[in-house]
């Protein structure tokens, strides 16, 4: 599984809201584009933005057709219109197919158990699983005319998922890897996607704001931005820069 892990303070020198989701974006269209997994939100108490960033995340990778019944009208979403949509293979269009896997959302719950599901089309499906009126499940479509579905488990990239954590749990998983241009360290030639890269904010890296927040950490650092031509590399910048080498190297290097 591939993560990436972000701070709170990601957004520390955006000074409006319309800055600070056009920066959320970057970060989401970067994940999609690379296949990331797994969006990992560690608290950072000189800045906490975390419920802003997560809710744009979450939003971009809802299908459209799913969104108004997961996220009510409010003022930190009301520039997620300017934000190119990630296009990723869960963002199915309405035209619905026979063996196409969808994602829905529960709207109701009948008294025999029967949950209905939104999938996109003018009619609810019938599906017997045990989750609540407003879940998220994956299905299959199985016939039109009726409609009905299955569940099911895509065999393709279906998006990422966002998670809250602290900076101190974060490396105690496997194979976390910080980035820093203070690293000497080249990277390897080949490497796995089963990685956890712990990116920093525009204004510290990642051992400043542990330093800061008297945590001591001990994980492999790679520059993957070594010779920069500029002053400082912007967060969104340094996250597309890393994944698209983890992404030639786990490709030449047969991890896909």
């Amino acid at each position: 599984m591939l993560s990436i892990a972000i701070p709170s303070s990601s957004l520390i020198n955006e000074y409006d809201e319309r800055a600070k989701t056009l920066k959320v974006g970057k970060i989401a269209r970067a994940a999609a584009i690379f296949r990331v997994d797994e969006i990992i939100i560690y608290r950072d108490d000189r800045c906490d933005e975390t419920e802003f960033i997560k809710e744009i995340l979450d939003f971009l990778e809802t299908p459209q057709y799913l969104r108004k019944y997961l996220f009510p009208l409010k003022d930190s979403l009301k520039y997620v219109g300017i934000l190119p949509p990630l296009a990723i293979p869960s963002h199915k269009p309405k035209h619905l197919k026979v063996g196409e896997i969808r994602e829905g959302v529960v709207r109701h719950v009948a008294p025999d158990g029967t949950r209905w599901v939104d999938i996109g089309f003018e009619a609810l499906a019938p599906l017997k699983i045990d989750k609540p009126k407003g879940a998220r499940v994956t299905v299959r479509v199985c016939s039109k005319n009726p409609l009905q579905v299955e569940e099911a488990k895509p065999d393709e990239y279906w998006g990422y998922k966002v998670i809250t954590m602290e900076l101190e749990d974060v490396f105690e998983r496997e194979n976390v890897v910080t980035t820093s241009r203070k690293c000497d360290v080249p990277m390897p030639q080949r490497i796995s996607r089963n990685l956890t890269l712990v990116f920093g904010n525009p204004e510290e890296d990642v051992f400043e704001i542990a330093e800061r927040m008297g945590l001591k950490i001990n994980a492999e650092c790679w520059n993957t931005i070594p010779l920069q031509g500029t002053r400082t590399v912007r967060l969104e910048e340094a996250i597309f820069s890393t994944l698209a080498i983890v992404n030639f190297l786990t490709y030449w290097g047969g991890s896909r």
